[in-house]
């Protein structure tokens, strides 16, 4: 070996002892994290056993609220009844003219009564399905604030039970 090569192997060495010291290090570091992780994971789980079920409870309610919305609709009130053919044979002629036009006024009325009745049920029910909305959306927030994996991304998000279920167990071997 001439009296450079003695130097530049010693450097080699060297810096393959700096690489494998520093990966280990590192690999040291990962599972710490890991741990970390989990403990917090694990303090979280703790604070919010008590409080997290009665909110679920009420993000269920107001799903259930806003479908039974959803499902509603409008009932008419009932028509006035048509004019009786008997009755009507035994009337004049002047008489039968006067309540068939009564009847088609009473009509008229309703009908337009019933657009109106329909226009305010709309407004009322808009507004109902808006205020549940905008309850189970801050519910939803309440909820991803404790735990994002609580509920799904979609539109409208869902509730994941199966992580619901190991949030609540609050052991490190079901927290994720």
């Amino acid at each position: 070996m001439d009296g450079m090569a003695l130097p530049r192997l010693g450097a080699v060495v060297l810096a393959l002892l700096l690489l494998a010291s520093c990966s280990g290090r590192q690999q040291k570091e990962v599972p710490k994290q890991d741990t970390e992780a989990k403990r917090q994971a694990l303090v979280q789980c703790r604070r919010y056993r008590e409080s997290l079920p009665p909110l679920v409870e009420r993000y269920r309610e107001t799903e259930s609220r806003l479908k039974a919305i959803e499902e509603e609709s409008f009932t008419p009130a009932l028509a006035p009844l048509p004019l009786d053919p008997e009755e009507q044979r035994l009337l004049t002629i002047y008489d039968q003219q006067t309540e068939q036009d009564q009847y088609e006024q009473a009509v008229a009325d309703w009908r337009r009564s019933e657009a109106k009745r329909r226009l305010v049920w709309q407004d009322a029910q808009q507004q109902r399905q808006e205020a549940a909305m905008t309850e189970r959306d801050q519910l939803a927030d309440q909820l991803r604030t404790i735990h994002p994996a609580l509920l799904s991304q979609a539109k409208p998000p869902s509730l994941d039970a199966a992580e619901l279920k190991r949030f609540l167990a609050c052991s490190t071997e079901q927290l994720r």
